[in-house]
């Protein structure tokens, strides 16, 4: 695995001092040597607000530096490379004069053992982009952010840290992943934490590649000890794999990313893998967005501890939704992530729109003892918060999280989707919210419509327009589970007017 220069043998074992020295340390000198000299957004914001670097001593004083917003980078018709902004871009000349004393030492050794050409082309290594990532948000036009070979040698590092904190073993352990081939980060880290960790993962590019049958064949083949992949199709896949009869006792371990992972499913996973022959089996969340370029989980303790973050890689923290006001560990507030390491795309202080349920803690983790940086597992999107226009005059607020976790935890569901239109199609007229749903071959119809009814009214004050009842078959297809990158859970299809944003 390639090392990456500046960062911790330490990362998971520093004292809470040390973590803040270590980090308001590194944000000063990546501030001064790399970003402020090569970012063009960032070398205009410092020079806007006139703030320098050296003023940033402890974690109070970040406030100063204005939060970044993804419209802030968003490419739009009249400027669809906007996102280059964000792209750290020297020059011969401004490498020249803002290159640390280390680089410069180190590429001047270099040039005298391999000549002046050979010095250039280490250089370009670091920063020329080699790969693209795209965000997978579903409310905006997706954006690439670049990777150098320096980003992925710091991708390969967090996939070694992040099979460490799961407990994976690369001398016992064989992987599966059901994670779609496409240019998102999920797909990647785990690519790249095979690699690091020199372990075996067979890449399926999840059902829209091989089918589920074809991925149910491997597993039988190959054994895996650990199963990785989206929550929705590791899901239907183990319910497929438990209604053909599969031996599945080899399994040990299942790790979910790209969506928000309730302790219902976590609990029908476990079930479903144990009444295959698992022993003990568990299953952990997963967390990474694209403008991290990192991936952090939870360890696989009996409890949820939180995803357990790289103190060195990036600085994270919980600020006010309404205000941007940086809050105090425990509290409930929006993510805000800093890199600290990298180059290609670069982001500080982004908003990342996810609030997180308890907030950043930094006591040790009860379930490993580590001792890093933890945010709360519970995280919802901002804009998961629909307004909904029951009527011509009056709009509810429904949260689409909440409705996702109340059926998820109706074990006579086997599969559920949710539409929102408007009536006859017209953008003035009412919200319609309607249910499709698939039930258990003993689950009964109209008991299961009362209590979803009941349960709507008494903590959404909602009820859905129309609940329907569909064979498993066809709300899979309906919801594209083994033809689309993500399975189309909750579909917003109210048509827009002109002057509306995504």
């Amino acid at each position: 695995m390639r090392r990456v220069r500046g960062l911790s043998s330490r990362w998971d074992r520093l004292s809470l001092p040390e973590i803040r020295r270590l980090q308001m340390t590194k944000l000063r000198r990546f501030l001064r040597e790399q970003v402020l000299p090569f970012s063009p957004r960032y070398r205009d914001l410092f020079e806007q607000e006139r703030l320098d670097p050296a003023i940033l001593r402890t974690p109070e004083d970040l406030r100063r530096i204005p939060l970044t917003e993804k419209s802030d980078f968003l490419p739009t018709p009249e400027d669809p490379s906007r996102y280059r902004d964000i792209i750290l871009q020297p020059t011969p000349e401004s490498f020249e004069k803002h290159a640390s004393w280390s680089q410069k030492m180190r590429l001047g050794w270099h040039a005298l053992r391999h000549g002046k050409a050979a010095a250039r082309e280490l250089a370009g290594r670091e920063y020329r982009p080699t790969s693209l990532i795209f965000t997978t948000g579903r409310s905006s036009v997706p954006v690439p952010f670049a990777l150098t070979l320096y980003d992925i040698a710091v991708l390969e590092e967090s996939g070694s840290r992040m099979m460490d904190v799961l407990e994976v073993d690369p001398t016992r352990d064989r992987g599966v992943s059901l994670f779609p081939y496409a240019p998102h980060l999920a797909f990647w880290q785990v690519v790249f934490s095979g690699l690091a960790k020199g372990l075996l993962i067979l890449n399926t590019g999840g059902g829209k590649i091989l089918g589920s049958d074809g991925i149910l064949n491997a597993f039988a083949r190959i054994r895996p000890t650990v199963i990785m992949g989206i929550p929705g199709y590791c899901y239907h896949l183990l319910r497929k794999a438990r209604r053909a009869g599969m031996d599945l006792s080899f399994v040990r371990l299942v790790a979910l990313g790209g969506e928000m992972v309730s302790p219902a499913l976590k609990s029908r996973l476990i079930e479903l893998l144990t009444a295959m022959g698992a022993q003990s089996p568990r299953v952990v969340s997963v967390l990474g967005f694209t403008e991290a370029r990192c991936c952090w989980t939870e360890c696989p303790s009996d409890d949820s501890t939180g995803f357990h973050l790289y103190p060195d890689v990036g600085l994270v923290e919980i600020v006010n939704p309404e205000t941007g006001e940086p809050l105090p560990d425990g509290e409930t507030g929006e993510l805000v992530y800093t890199a600290l390491e990298g180059r290609g795309s670069v982001l500080i202080r982004y908003r990342t729109g996810d609030v997180v349920q308890g907030g950043l803690v930094h006591e040790p983790c009860p379930g490993c003892g580590r001792t890093m940086p933890r945010i709360g597992t519970d995280i919802q999107r901002r804009s998961n918060i629909k307004t909904l226009a029951t009527s011509k005059v009056k709009g509810t607020l429904v949260n689409l999280h909440d409705l996702s976790t109340m059926l998820g935890s109706y074990r006579a569901i086997e599969e559920w989707q949710i539409v929102i239109r408007k009536k006859d199609e017209d953008p003035f007229e009412t919200d319609l919210l309607e249910l499709a749903l698939s039930l258990t071959a003993t689950a009964d119809e109209d008991q299961v419509r009362e209590q979803i009814e009941r349960e709507m009214m008494m903590k959404h004050e909602l009820r859905f327009n129309r609940i329907e009842f569909l064979p498993l078959n066809e709300i899979l297809e309906r919801m594209g589970m083994e033809t689309k990158l993500k399975e189309e859970r909750i579909i917003d299809r109210r048509p827009k007017l002109q002057n509306q944003t995504p």
